[in-house]
């Protein structure tokens, strides 16, 4: 009984004094201070799985040969919105799957791994007899680009060759101050 009367005690001195209502003034507002950062914490969050999921779904179906852009695409929404669907994700709509789906193709892409080209069955060549003229016309008009190709290289040896006794003086110069 006596422990019971000192927490009464305490708890009376800490009402009377004002502690206590001070103290859940104080608590009250860091909540309210705190609640939106967590709640864009949490969505961040919930954004991140579903980004990579996204990614890891759009190299999923761009390896499937069978299927066309169009599809691997309808199929990668499907499995980005029902993956949201099985978190509770609430928040993510169609427009957003759609645009997390195309935002981790980008991404695919510019990581390289899209070397996936769309299968086409190579067309049928017909004979056909070409007459000499083009080609002859072709041969002619090669001639000066070979010439000036020539040229190229004999003036970047050069350039390449005075560079070198550029830094080479630059670093004599950097010496000779040092001394």
């Amino acid at each position: 009984m006596q422990i019971f009367k000192q927490i009464t005690d305490v708890f009376n001195w800490l009402e009377s004094t004002g502690i206590l209502a001070a103290l859940a003034a104080l608590i009250l507002v860091v909540i309210k201070q705190v609640q939106p950062y967590l709640k864009t914490h949490i969505k961040n969050k919930q954004l991140n799985q579903v980004t990579d999921f996204a990614l890891t779904t759009v190299t999923k179906f761009a390896t499937l040969a069978g299927l066309s852009k169009s599809d691997r695409k309808k199929a990668a929404d499907k499995d980005v919105a029902d993956f949201a669907a099985q978190l509770g994700l609430t928040w993510v709509t169609p427009e957003i799957v759609d645009s997390i789906v195309e935002a981790a193709y980008q991404q695919f892409k510019k990581l390289g791994y899209d070397n996936h080209q769309p299968q086409t069955l190579p067309e049928p060549t017909e004979p056909a007899e070409k007459p000499a003229t083009p080609v002859q016309t072709s041969a002619s008009s090669a001639a000066p680009v070979a010439q000036s190709s020539a040229l190229k290289p004999e003036g970047v040896g050069h350039s390449a060759s005075q560079a070198p006794q550029t830094i080479q003086s630059v670093a004599n110069s950097g010496s000779d101050q040092n001394a």
